[in-house]
């Protein structure tokens, strides 16, 4: 008997020491933005849309236990994995073209039929192929850089080839959104590895000329969405520019400290659409008024530099270039299940460099510290 007491004693302590470590090492005022965030969000959209409240929360809480297995994961064994987290969500996402579905359910109803879905639950893998670029790319950039490879043609169309992967894959569903974000990700994580100014410039010139072939290949409707943003013509305000219009008139009403959390005229009234998501900024403007809106942009902001901050200690390339980019929507304040739990797995990757940062400088756990660990006798 006393063996096993002796034995759990053990574990104790080492599951003390554990914890101990865990939180001298984690990035605590990451976790509590997040958290902050993840509460002024799920309030957004309880207000705006009860009934996803349930699905908002639920991908919180997987998100979250998701963040927190990730950060105990060393990053550099992540992207030494690159063939099963490439490979698994390029399988994921070949799944959309065999069982896909649009978002409402119907793959003859909208644009792309890009989620799956599993035990009732629809799920969109290409939001779950944003963390594996990230990783992927992270590992496949950083292995150029530190070989001294990044300015040479070779490594240029490698590295792009990476890329075109998850964009094709996204404009083969019809989701030309999320292609466009993963380019976003690309040229931010391309631009900051040290490119040469030359492949910096020759790119940005094939953009350029290439530009009136996008513009043509685009349908009139999506045309005018972005012409109308820089032209607006009198009198289409119930036209291309009716969500804008009705979004602009929410984020008026709500003044300085706004009509009050769910008692706000446009939003409680269904006027706004996709204010849910979409537009889930105009719920903060008009029901906390312009305090909650600089309330909301400030908690992103700090998310940003903590993430930067993050991505400066790092100890190498692959670190930095995992912090660089976590999210392109309105992170963790936006509807949706698949999009707020990939996101909270994108802070679990910026914790696991974060502490491994920390490890390696042995900032805290060196000195004085020392003294107190969990000892038994």
């Amino acid at each position: 008997m006393s063996d096993k007491i002796q034995a759990f004693k053990k574990f104790v302590v080492k599951a003390a020491n554990a914890s101990v470590n865990y939180i001298r090492t984690t990035y605590i005022a990451m976790w509590a933005l997040i958290l902050t965030c993840t509460i002024y969000g799920c309030m957004l959209i309880h207000s705006a849309r009860p009934i996803a409240i349930k699905t908002q929360v639920m991908a919180a809480m997987i998100g979250f236990g998701g963040a927190f297995v990730i950060s105990l994961m060393d990053y550099h064994r992540m992207g030494q994995l690159w063939p099963l987290v490439g490979g698994g969500c390029i399988f994921l996402v070949g799944l959309t073209f065999v069982v896909g579905q649009s978002a409402i359910g119907g793959n003859a109803v909208a644009d792309d039929v890009a989620w799956l879905n599993i035990f009732g639950y629809s799920f969109q893998p290409s939001e779950l192929m944003k963390i594996g670029f990230i990783i992927t790319f992270s590992y496949h950039l950083s292995y150029v850089v530190e070989k001294n490879t990044l300015n040479t043609l070779s490594s240029v169309f490698m590295l792009g080839g990476h890329a075109l992967v998850p964009v094709g894959l996204c404009i083969l569903q019809g989701d030309d959104g999320t292609a466009l974000m993963f380019m976003v990700m690309f040229l931010i994580m391309f631009f900051s590895s040290g490119l040469s100014w030359n492949f910096i410039v020759l790119g940005l010139s094939a953009i350029v000329a290439m530009s009136p072939i996008f513009w043509q290949s685009m349908s009139t409707h999506q045309q005018k969405r972005f012409s109308a943003v820089y032209n607006p013509q009198e009198g289409d305000e119930m036209g291309i520019l009716y969500q804008q219009t009705l979004g602009k008139v929410a984020i008026g009403n709500g003044g300085l400290t706004g009509e009050g959390h769910g008692t706000s005229t446009m939003i409680q009234s269904g006027l706004v659409p996709e204010d849910h998501n979409d537009f889930i900024f105009t719920v903060a403007c008009e029901e906390f008024g312009f305090l909650g809106a600089v309330f909301l942009l400030g908690l992103l902001f700090a998310v940003m530099i903590l993430s930067l901050y993050a991505a400066f200690k790092a100890v190498d390339m692959m670190g930095r270039f995992m912090c660089i980019v976590i999210g392109i929507t309105l992170p963790f304040f936006s509807a949706g299940g698949s999009s707020s739990m990939c996101l909270y797995f994108g802070v679990g990757v910026v914790q696991s460099v974060y502490m491994r940062t920390m490890e390696s400088t042995g900032a805290a756990l060196g000195g004085r510290r020392r003294s107190m660990r969990v000892r038994y006798s």
